[in-house]
């Protein structure tokens, strides 16, 4: 499964399948005085006659980053700390990977790259499950895409949620960094 962000960002985007049909978004609320992102998925139109998938959403997670760095994602009636539910292993590009059990039992990792990341096993295999790649302006000016391989369509739903967790730490870490090297990029 592809899916294809109608923005640059992940944090702020709609994911639509290769037909055009929007899946999930990632809503922002202007007025939130922490970093907030509502994760909704789309669903079934229950209007007779309507077409049945007519871009009506419900929100399945939310996230919210606090001020001195906290990070909560709220899911099915469940507040949980990030530092928890997604433990910090090994080293990537801007940072730490991270773990997370999902609901088939299976524990997957986020491997932090430059300007992507990658989920996998965790285990010896490292099997890829999905992989982000961002907007390319210069090969066919490409939309950014996420990429959900066989193995991992069972949890779209959690890939979809830990996904957004991840970019946002590593966005921020990938902002310090910049800022570290006085605003450069390398």
């Amino acid at each position: 499964m592809r899916l294809l962000l109608s923005e640059p960002s992940p944090l702020r985007s709609t994911y639509s399948n290769e037909s055009g049909q929007a899946i999930y978004k990632v809503e922002r609320p202007a007025k939130a005085v922490n970093w907030t992102a509502n994760i909704c998925r789309i669903v079934p139109n229950d209007v007779p006659g309507a077409e049945d998938m007519q871009d009506r959403f419900t929100p399945f997670a939310q996230l919210e980053w606090g001020s001195l760095g906290s990070f909560m994602i709220r899911q099915s009636g469940e507040d949980m700390d990030m530092s928890t539910f997604m433990r910090k292993e090994g080293w990537g590009f801007y940072g730490r990977h991270r773990v997370f059990m999902a609901p088939d039992g299976k524990e997957y990792k986020w491997k932090m790259g430059y300007e992507t990341s990658t989920l996998v096993t965790n285990d010896k295999a490292e099997k890829r499950v999905a992989v982000f790649d961002p907007k390319n302006y210069v090969i066919n000016r490409r939309p950014a895409s996420l990429r959900i391989f066989p193995g991992g369509e069972h949890i779209t739903d959690t890939i979809m949620a830990t996904f957004i967790c991840f970019e946002k730490i590593r966005k921020e870490a990938e902002k310090n960094s910049r800022w570290l090297l006085g605003g450069r990029h390398y």
